[in-house]
């Protein structure tokens, strides 16, 4: 597994560093071509011929100012819509779009050979959730550790009355089903007696199911799948977490991309002014240049400025971290208590123990401890008038008829019990204390995985809407 993803990190890598490569060599064709074409503009021939082709709006003699001024604001609205638009193909949507065209989604990848997108969380959330249950497991919480402190006592407390009203029916369904007539012939105090006697042994089986389970968590509980089963089955919930825990950083990438388009904008501005002025016949290629530039660093600088520097540094009096990381203590609190209504909670714990990979370990769990509780309600002298009277084998059918109805009646009384259990794990406060003072590099994890798979997916969409909004700009302010 770790030859698998350090693989797949360098093609990663590889990929980003072609991307940023052929971003370079197009700046640099671009600065070429001014050149050229503003050592061509002296030709008087080539100009004439250019102009004559071709009339341009934005000469000395036409042109307002103000045509070059509205060049900034487009490439403010440039910014942010390619950043907003990056955040929406992040988080939706949930299902590949168009349904129709499913089949051809590349497994694992937000899109299709044949188009179409599914979010990029919604089609990574298996994966994100492995991710994010390696990080707890490894650097938040122990399994073991949380189930200790579990009162087992409490927990039979709890569950006293149901268990009550399920051994009653239990005994009187099974006797009389399986000895029907040494049942009914049994003295009632001797009955009542029996109850009872299972009854108060109930509690004690209780106890010793939770005691058994603290002592083997591992064999019966898989964290990692279960997680993972509920990221897949409820990717709305997947996204409502990480858009809750990173609210503030993506209302920052959606902001930043006005501030830092108009930044880009203004150096458009002027580059464009004096390239129209002396070569004209490049203006056509240069604003849509300039869009591609102002879409991809939009993207590209949001996400630089959200998660570096990873550690707070000071550069020329200014300290710097990032916008993501600064927050440490307040998103951790957050995770924890998303991560708590969502996912690890007591209600899942159980039902993936109950229904889960380990099934059958945990059915075998219950059923040797149940044994034991029949064993002891039964006691040594009652077993021997039950053995003369019914025989072995009826009696190993009321045994295994009792043991099976114990094992089925766990998932009906266990979820009084999951508030006490809620509290009493103390994911929550475990993990918002302990994730609070994580290493920077650690809690980078938290939300980076959200865009760093795919943000060079989601940069040069944005790069590529710059140049379509650079053509129609060209066109519609300054061609004719």
């Amino acid at each position: 597994r770790i030859a698998s993803r350090t693989v797949a990190m360098r093609h990663r890598a590889r990929a980003r560093l072609i991307a940023r490569a052929a971003f370079v060599a197009m700046c640099a064709f671009a600065a070429a071509s001014v050149a050229f074409a503003a050592a061509r503009a002296g030709d008087g021939t080539t100009t004439t011929r250019a102009l004559s082709s071709r009339k341009l709006l934005a000469t000395a003699s036409s042109t307002p100012l103000w045509t070059y001024g509205i060049i900034p604001f487009v490439a403010a609205a440039v910014g942010w819509g390619t950043n907003v638009l990056a955040l929406r193909m992040t988080f939706f949507p949930l299902e590949f779009f168009p349904q129709c065209l499913a089949f051809a989604q590349v497994r694992g990848q937000p899109f299709g050979v044949l188009g179409g997108w599914q979010g990029i969380i919604p089609s990574k959330a298996g994966e994100m959730a492995g991710i994010l249950v390696e990080l707890m497991t490894k650097k938040l919480i122990n399994v073991k550790e949380i189930f200790s402190y579990i009162d087992s006592k409490k927990i039979s407390s709890i569950m006293r009355d149901e268990m009550t009203e399920v051994t009653e029916e239990m005994f009187e369904t099974v006797m009389t089903r399986e000895a029907q007539t040494f049942w009914e012939t049994l003295p009632t105090p001797v009955k009542e007696q029996m109850i009872q006697q299972a009854i108060k042994q109930s509690s004690g089986l209780l106890e010793h199911i939770i005691l058994d389970l603290k002592e083997n968590i591992y064999e019966v509980l898989d964290l990692r799948s279960m997680v993972v089963n509920l990221a897949l089955s409820n990717k709305d919930k997947v996204v409502k977490m990480f858009r809750e825990v990173g609210a503030k950083e993506f209302t920052f990438i959606e902001r930043s991309g006005i501030y830092f388009g108009f930044i880009f904008g203004l150096m458009q501005m002027v580059v464009f002014y004096f390239t129209d002025k002396h070569a004209p016949s490049s203006g056509i290629w240069l604003l849509p240049l300039f869009g591609f530039m102002v879409g991809y660093l939009t993207n590209w600088v949001a996400l630089k400025v959200i998660f570096s520097p990873i550690e707070p540094k000071v550069v020329c009096g200014f300290k710097m971290h990032g916008v993501f990381m600064r927050r440490q203590v307040e998103v951790s609190a957050e995770f924890a208590r998303l991560n708590s209504e969502h996912f690890c909670n007591a209600e899942n714990l159980w039902t993936e123990m109950m229904h889960g990979t380990y099934k059958a370990e945990f059915e075998a769990l219950v059923r040797r401890n149940a044994d034991m509780f029949f064993e002891k309600t039964m006691g040594s002298s009652m077993k021997k008038i039950v053995l003369t009277v019914v025989g072995e084998e009826t009696y190993m059918r009321i045994k295994n008829d009792i043991v099976d109805m114990m094992y089925e009646a766990i998932p009906r009384c266990v979820p009084v019990t999951y508030d006490y259990q809620d509290e009493a794990l103390q994911i929550q406060p475990t993990v918002r204390d302990r994730m609070s003072k994580l290493p920077g590099k650690d809690f980078e994890r938290v939300l980076h995985p959200v865009f760093e798979q795919d943000e060079i997916k989601l940069i040069v969409v944005g790069g590529i809407l710059g140049a379509l909004t650079g053509v129609a700009q060209y066109y519609i302010a300054f061609a004719a």
